[in-house]
């Protein structure tokens, strides 16, 4: 199967701020230091110092982002278009089958009638632009983690209702709570609502952030032994027989189009080299670890979330010497070119370099991933209901629908055998077979290096929300400079 066709974001004029004029619009993103930083327009919309007029809260919002879950109708279709769900997905997750599936759910389970509208975003900081100054209206959505303890914060999400979501049960303990419960001391995880008023989110697939390359074109002792080193390279000889003499990376490079993945090399690259000037020997670990051959390293790399400024600006430092040796910053095209043979080594994302490589199939094709020995991250994207929902009950059936693994509707075994991904769902997970080739997910340690490869899944650290004013004077204007032409 394809992924299904991209869809487009929202027309210019709908992603413009009602009351602001075009110019004032630009002139205010400018004056804050961001100029065009998508994030940081959602950044600045929770400021309140750009935002969208309120809009009367339905009876059953008894506080920003809040539901009294006992005043909203269940088995009822409610809403403005009560038999429309709304949903803002990536643009590689489910196949066109999947939505079909979940309308016949409804009906054979309901006897409703119902149809799934979908938009397709290809990062993070599109979508947040679509839920704060685009203006535009979801029942469900799909962003990482740290987006979700961004957007909580400004009461865009509702908390959920776990009674209508029973197969809440299946998942994975691991990937409920991550491993940073919500009274950890610097918060990592908010997807549980403090105020007691259960989840803000629940799992949906998760992966890591690595180096996807041709494995026809370098080893992959030599990728592990590089790693990011790579992205500042104008070319490579490779030391093994059998390969080029010279391999050509300028231009044929990419990282992806997502400001968080991008900054997470940026700050493994920039922590290692200022552990060395430290004097320190690097450790890829960012708290103590004890290694599978028992070596103990001390927790000293830096993490995802930097935000002292000297550590933002050696990140950036480095990103800045990678960049004239890139193609691009693209979130779709970065596997799809190492097939085609115009890439030869990108960043990407597990699932989307299982997907492109095929392995379930009987020609794989000549691409592999690794996590690089100085660092990267592993994520979560998750199912959430965004505040503009006014069709509760059907988004919450549609989230269950996810989970489900049943006989009848085994839409969870579907899924992750479709896109590749790792699953969160450990129901799921022990219901897996291997694929008709023999190619078993669960024996595969690039999707599930918790389980297979703990040294490498122990390299990988958690993102999180690292504060709006981090974003806008720091963050988003790096990103902009580091994109823009």
């Amino acid at each position: 199967m394809e992924p299904e066709e991209k869809a487009g974001s929202s027309d210019e004029d709908a992603l413009e701020p009602a009351g602001v004029t075009r110019r004032r619009f630009v002139k205010v993103i400018a004056g804050a230091g961001v100029v065009a930083g998508v994030l940081g327009l959602g950044a600045l919309s929770g400021l309140r110092i750009v935002y969208r007029p309120p809009e009367p809260p339905p009876p059953w919002e008894i506080a920003p982002g809040v539901v009294d879950y006992t005043k909203v109708p269940e088995r009822q279709l409610t809403g403005p278009t009560p038999n429309i769900l709304k949903v803002a997905q990536w643009y590689d997750y489910w196949p066109g089958s999947f939505k079909t599936d979940f309308t016949n759910y409804m009906a054979q389970t309901y006897g409703l009638t119902v149809s799934v509208q979908q938009d397709t975003f290809t990062s993070n900081e599109e979508l947040f632009e679509w839920i704060t100054l685009g203006g535009k209206k979801y029942d469900v959505i799909f962003p990482t983690n740290h987006i979700v303890d961004n957007i909580k914060k400004s009461a865009l999400i509702y908390n959920l209702n776990l009674a209508w979501i029973p197969n809440f049960a299946n998942l994975w303990s691991d990937f409920i709570r991550v491993p940073h419960h919500v009274d950890s001391p610097d918060n990592l995880d908010q997807r549980q609502d403090p105020n007691g008023l259960n989840y803000v989110s629940i799992p949906y697939f998760w992966g890591t952030t690595g180096i996807a390359w041709r494995k026809d074109q370098i080893p992959k002792d030599e990728v592990d032994a590089i790693g990011l080193d790579f992205f500042t390279m104008a070319s490579y000889s490779p030391q093994a027989a059998g390969y080029p003499t010279t391999v050509t990376l300028d231009g044929k490079m990419r990282m992806l189009e997502d400001q968080r993945d991008v900054f997470t090399f940026g700050a493994k690259k920039a922590g290692w080299t200022a552990q060395q000037a430290n004097g320190l020997t690097p450790s890829p670990y960012v708290g103590p670890y004890t290694d599978t051959t028992g070596k103990v390293w001390p927790g000293t790399q830096w993490t995802s979330n930097e935000t002292a400024s000297e550590r933002v600006n050696a990140m950036g430092d480095w990103l800045f010497q990678c960049k004239p040796h890139l193609f691009d910053f693209n979130s779709t095209g970065d596997t799809p070119s190492l097939i085609a043979g115009v890439a030869v080594l990108n960043q990407a994302w597990s699932g989307d370099i299982a997907y492109a490589q095929r392995p379930d199939q009987s020609n794989p094709q000549p691409a592999d991933y690794i996590i690089p020995y100085q660092g990267s991250r592993w994520w979560q994207d998750t199912c959430v209901i965004p505040s503009k929902c006014r069709n509760l009950w059907l988004a919450h059936e549609f989230i269950n629908f996810i989970h489900s693994v049943s006989s009848d509707w085994p839409e969870n075994q579907l899924l992750t055998k479709w896109n590749l991904y790792p699953t969160p769902n450990k129901a799921c997970f022990d219901l897996l077979t291997p694929f008709a080739n023999g190619y078993d997910m669960r024996a595969d340690p690039r999707l599930y290096p918790n389980l297979l490869a703990p040294d490498d899944w122990n390299r990988c650290d958690l993102p999180r929300d690292v504060g709006a004013d981090v974003l806008v004077k720091a963050y988003n204007p790096l990103w902009f400079n580091l994109t823009s032409v």
